[in-house]
């Protein structure tokens, strides 16, 4: 029987992997968000802010509510961006993970009309960064450990982190599942067991993989079956006491063939990487101990380095580097207790690296040596490498190495040693299990069978933290409808015109080959699909008017070609079971006015 603390703990080395995919994550998504800043994020745009803050809860704030100019929105996303990258290194870990998720939620209170499960679980699970240790491992943070400043080949006595906050963070990650199973009440998940045939003939969602995927009935009724079956036994299966370590990972690489699965058969985007980031919480000690066993050969275990004793720079940029690119058990030693590197360094004014066969490297060329036998980063080494470059970063070296008084001092202002705990404190722990009741409570109480009401403790708190969750995709059933938007428009000059596309044609009202493509991309589709069903006049009008700034804006419009009214619809496509012929309708759901003299009386 394993042990509840082995069970609910966390590997230190899986921390650091989340620490990065969540980084990473966070880039991608800001980059994704930045094609359409001035469409989803200023007050030129679909929702001004006064219309956001209508249409959030008075629990929801956002900083992007400050402004609503582009080069505010435009600065917020560089800064974001920067603060991201600050996470993917370990730099202030906890404390860029903090600043990330009010950028996160902040983000998503701006606009929530485009609120989707994957911004939810990102947001989320960067609260729970903030209370886990996720730089104690391959970071600045873990380099600059205050225990290196007096012994810098100290070596870690433990991997396995385990509190009250582990704990929540890890069934936060399985909630994701089970309470999804659960919401999925519908007869296509529990009785036809069709759920999958019904979401890969979503027209609007299906890639071309899903679309090949409708010709296979019984793989999709199969898939069904897998699909909610897994959901409902995951939590169980990860968190068993018997054969604890094969069915964890028995059951992790299930989850991610499931969600490869999603991402080859549905436009989803993002979504099943951020269930990846998540579930790389679960990622149990020994599969890190066999990573370790792969990166300590001879060449890299067996490298000395040697730095100037006078030169706290030196040292921690050493220390640094063996954090990212190194076994931890290499050896960080003063040139001047060695009477053969001593020499050496004084006469190169270098750092001194030796090898496992003994051969001797210094300046640049020992920055390249290391890269280059660097599991991760070897390709980088081989750039560096390139005589351009080596010449440019055998400059760059001599700089610094006649500059170090100045970089010691940077670095000491900039980079100073830290204590980086390892295991939580009661105020951690109290924060956690105050998590770990909102959002469980919140789950439960997201079960409308259950009648059981939101306490306004619960959800004020969830709310303002935006820790507020349903995973209720694809639940209580799929939906059933194809549709295409159709924004058919006429001009002052009376021509009619296709304003969802932006041109003089007649509006397109048969779907394309493949219809999911025809989406500018995934915003837009989510934002599109909100439209289709919301009765929020805010949120309508916001996007009218958007429409007619769109096409009216410039002096060179003539004034018969000016967009002065349309109405937004959507051609439907009813999707039958048992590949019945699909019946077609066509809803209209908003007709907007760019003049007051074409309003409708």
């Amino acid at each position: 029987m394993t042990s509840f603390k082995t069970i609910f703990g966390i590997d230190l080395r899986s921390l650091a992997l989340f620490r990065i995919a969540l980084a990473i994550l966070i880039m991608v998504d800001l980059i994704s968000r930045a094609r359409d800043i001035e469409a989803f994020y200023t007050d030129e745009g679909v929702l001004t802010r006064s219309a956001s803050m209508g249409y959030a809860s008075d629990f929801r704030w956002s900083i992007y509510w400050a402004s609503g100019s582009e080069w505010f929105v435009v600065l917020l996303f560089i800064v974001a961006f920067l603060v991201a990258f600050l996470l993917l290194i370990g730099f202030r870990s906890r404390l860029m993970a903090f600043i990330s998720w009010i950028f996160l939620l902040s983000i998503m209170n701006r606009n929530a009309v485009l609120g989707a499960g994957g911004d939810s679980l990102l947001t989320v699970m960067c609260f729970w960064a903030i209370l886990l240790p996720i730089g104690a491992r391959f970071s600045i943070d873990s380099a600059l450990n205050r225990r290196y400043q007096t012994e810098p080949n100290a070596e870690p006595t433990s991997h396995n982190y385990f509190s009250i906050v582990s704990v929540g963070a890890l069934l936060q990650v399985m909630y994701l599942y089970f309470f999804t199973a659960i919401l999925k009440t519908g007869d296509e998940w529990r009785v036809t067991m069709d759920a999958a045939y019904y979401a890969v003939h979503l027209d609007q969602m299906a890639t071309v993989f899903g679309v090949w995927m409708r010709d296979f009935p019984a793989l999709l009724t199969l898939g069904t079956y897998f699909v909610w079956y897994l959901e409902i036994v995951a939590l169980f299966l990860v968190f068993s006491p018997i054969f604890h370590v094969p069915l964890r990972l028995f059951t992790l690489a299930l989850l991610v063939a499931m969600h490869t699965t999603f991402f080859l058969a549905l436009h989803i985007v993002l979504f099943p990487f951020i269930d990846f980031m998540s579930l790389s919480l679960l990622i149990p000690g020994v599969c890190w101990s066999w990573v370790a066993r792969i990166n300590d050969r001879a060449k890299r275990r067996d490298v000395t380095i040697f730095y100037d004793e006078d030169c706290g720079f030196c040292k921690k940029t050493c220390l640094i580097l063996r954090s990212f690119l190194l076994p931890e058990s290499v050896k960080i030693l003063p040139a001047q207790t060695n009477p053969d590197i001593y020499p050496i360094m004084e006469r190169e004014n270098s750092w001194v690296l030796r090898d496992h066969k003994g051969g001797l490297h210094t300046h640049w060329n020992a920055v390249q040596y290391l890269f280059r036998i660097s599991i991760l980063f070897r390709p980088i080494g081989t750039v560096m490498g390139l005589k351009p470059v080596l010449k440019a970063g055998n400059r760059l070296y001599g700089w610094i190495a006649n500059n170090r008084a100045t970089m010691g001092q940077i670095t000491e202002r900039f980079l100073p040693y830290r204590e980086v705990k390892e295991q939580a404190n009661w105020v951690e722990n109290g924060l956690g299990l105050s998590t770990l009741y909102i959002v469980t409570y919140y789950n439960i109480a997201g079960i409308h069978q259950w009648n059981i009401k939101y306490p306004k403790h619960v959800s004020a708190i969830a709310e303002t933290l935006r820790l507020d969750q349903r995973w209720d995709m694809f639940a209580p059933y799929p939906f059933k409808f194809s549709q295409m938007p159709v924004i058919e428009g006429k001009t002052r000059g009376g021509e009619i015109v296709d304003v969802y596309r932006m041109t003089f044609d007649e509006p397109i009202r048969t779907y394309p080959k493949l219809l999911s493509a025809d989406f500018k991309n995934y915003r837009w589709r989510k934002y599109l699909g909100r439209i289709s069903s919301t009765k929020n006049t805010k949120v309508l009008s916001g996007y009218g008017n958007y429409l007619c700034r769109q096409w009216n804006k410039g002096p060179d419009v003539p004034k018969d070609k000016q967009l002065a009214i349309f109405t937004i619809e959507f051609e439907r496509l009813k999707n039958m079971p048992n590949y019945q012929k699909r019946v077609p309708l066509t809803i209209s759901v908003w007709t907007h006015w760019c003049f007051k003299e074409y309003a409708i009386k």
